[in-house]
């Protein structure tokens, strides 16, 4: 972390505020970038020789202003920009997320071939069990997991799809090309919610900080369903929006 200037007790500017610009400078020049962790209360007390008092000030006030976030258990950080999905978009997840800012990876923590539940096969649509991947990955950025991931593939629709499935491949990808599957529909039903102790462990956060989940089933041109998904978002990582196109007929 590069050094921070000493407070001038003799400014006519107040203690707290130059704490504050001094910080919002170094964001803006990128000497601290988005997402990086600034030093604890006490080492910015040292830093900027103030008092506790003047710098937790200075923390609410930069905090107030969206400048940084505080996380529970992991420390201050420089908020980063969300990152805008489309929730009506039909590709999948990852595709609709832009790279210009901030480079992503998708890391496949399982997948495994298991026999459907009463709960898969209704969404299917099948009346006996059925084989089904199901898939777990996390999307990252280059400071930590902002999505988690549970797909399910039927066998039958996707055979062989086990060892097509890595690390930053695309699972939409490979059922375009290699399964020649033509996506005709998809319903989303979206909620806020409080994670699992699965979902907590992945996210790195605790039990009680509210995510955003997804339920996604996507059907093919004869309505019958090709895939389902469930995936969670961080609430402050994300932005979700709408395009439509109005006709004025």
């Amino acid at each position: 972390m590069s050094n921070f200037k000493q407070t001038n007790k003799e400014s006519s500017v107040f203690l707290y505020e130059q704490i504050m610009l001094d910080i919002k400078d170094k964001i803006a020049k990128e000497t601290i970038k988005k997402g990086d962790k600034l030093p604890s209360e006490k080492d910015l007390c040292e830093h900027f020789n103030a008092s506790r008092i003047t710098v937790r000030r200075a923390m609410k006030e930069l905090e107030d202003k969206d400048i940084i976030e505080v996380i529970h258990g992991k420390g201050t950080f420089v908020k980063g920009a969300k990152r805008p999905i489309h929730i009506l978009n039909l590709e999948g997840f990852t595709e609709g997320l832009s790279t210009t800012e901030n480079h992503f990876t998708k890391e496949v923590i399982t997948k495994e071939i298991i026999i459907s539940d009463e709960y898969l096969m209704k969404i299917f649509n099948r009346d006996i069990p059925f084989k089904v991947v199901k898939l777990v990955r996390v999307i990252k950025d280059e400071h930590e997991v902002f999505s988690v991931d549970y797909a399910y593939l039927p066998c039958d629709i996707y055979p062989d799809i086990l060892p097509k499935i890595k690390d930053n491949v695309s699972t939409f990808k490979i059922i375009h090309d290699d399964y020649r599957i033509i996506f005709q529909n998809v319903k989303k039903d979206i909620e806020a919610s409080l994670p699992t102790t699965e979902i907590s462990k992945l996210f790195n956060i605790s039990n009680s900080d509210p995510i955003i989940q997804v339920n996604k089933l996507i059907k093919d041109i004869n309505d019958n369903p090709v895939h389902f998904s469930k995936y969670y978002l961080l609430g402050n990582r994300v932005s979700l929006h709408i395009n439509l196109d109005i006709d004025n007929k």
